[in-house]
């Protein structure tokens, strides 16, 4: 019985598993049967990605108490033409995400490393009501289909859950404490792939350096314990996303991310970088299309993990708020 290390690759994560299979000592390749792929892009709007951290509420009014910190006692003065309210932040909304990228590394397989186009279709309804001033509970549940141009029999389909409680820790700082459970299935016959429960800790801070550039940071902690237990791991990320406002409607954005990996039951330690650049234009405040372009590169202790990759894709989004 041969031993193959196959990645789950994502833009925004990046885990491995081992999987056991018969395959003949002079085949060269693990047989599609015996591999699963995931390779997911970020998109805006994504509860599972920490750098759209905190929950998307960017049509929030100005706190008098932050003006007060920032400006003293001065008394602002309301002009008498004032602009039209801004939109209210909805509590439960339906986001769906249809993508379709290029991948120069689907498999993550030092041995076998076919490129491919991944065709991704999700629905998720997400919810994030106030519990006070200054918490929120932040709760998504997800679904999508994966799918490959030329290597169909890896074609998949996923679940995912997660709930936590997000505090607001200063202004512009929050954290986020909570729990995911990440679920892949073979398409087909139905067979789970993989049952991830993670506990996750985030920390995110929004700094305005101009009237059009922001950077957001974070960091995050996660303790992973999956089915199978080859992929109970310990993981820590940092990084950083400058976003540019080019016009009203067009944002660009530059994204860095490191991600430290110590799986708990091999001994395995991966250390990955990514590097992305991405541009969205919003055509309304709940349609969008984006186009983005990822690099990934790293080094893993075992020899048969290849982490470098590079994506070029583009998405489209459609926020449909509820109440």
């Amino acid at each position: 019985m041969r031993t193959y290390k196959i990645a789950l690759c994502s833009l925004a994560t990046l885990l491995t598993w081992d999987i056991h299979s018969s395959i003949a000592a002079d085949s060269p390749q693990p047989s599609p049967e015996d591999t699963i792929v995931v390779q997911l892009p970020v998109v805006p709007g994504d509860p599972n990605n920490p750098a759209d951290f905190p929950v998307n509420d960017t049509n929030q009014t100005i706190d008098p108490e932050d003006v007060k910190d920032e400006l003293g006692e001065i008394e602002i003065i309301t002009p008498r033409q004032q602009q039209p309210p801004q939109r209210r932040q909805p509590d439960v909304q339906l986001l769906l995400r249809s993508s379709a990228f290029t991948s120069s590394n689907i498999t993550g397989f030092e041995a076998f490393q076919p490129s491919d186009t991944v065709f991704i279709n999700s629905a998720t309804l997400l919810a994030t009501p106030k519990l006070g001033e200054e918490t929120r509970l932040v709760a998504a549940a997800s679904g999508g289909l994966v799918r490959y141009a030329d290597q169909g029999d890896f074609n998949y389909n996923y679940l995912n859950f997660n709930v936590g409680i997000q505090q607001r820790i200063a202004r512009g700082m929050y954290g986020q404490l909570g729990w995911v459970q990440e679920r892949l299935y073979r398409d087909g016959n139905g067979d789970r792939l993989l049952l991830d429960d993670s506990v996750r800790l985030s920390i995110g801070r929004q700094d305005q350096l101009s009237d059009r550039l922001r950077l957001d940071s974070f960091y995050e902690l996660r303790a992973s314990f999956a089915t199978p237990s080859e992929q109970n791991r310990v993981a820590n990320s940092l990084g950083a996303r400058l976003r540019y406002d080019i016009t009203p409607q067009l944002q660009g954005a530059l994204d860095y991310r490191l991600s430290l990996r110590d799986f708990t039951q091999q001994e395995r330690f991966d250390t990955q970088n990514q590097i992305g650049l991405e541009a969205i234009y919003s055509i309304n405040p709940d349609l969008f299309i984006s186009g983005s372009a990822s690099y990934l590169f790293g080094a893993s202790s075992d020899p048969n993990v290849d982490l470098d990759n590079f994506s070029v894709g583009i998405s489209i989004g459609l926020n449909v708020p509820l109440f």
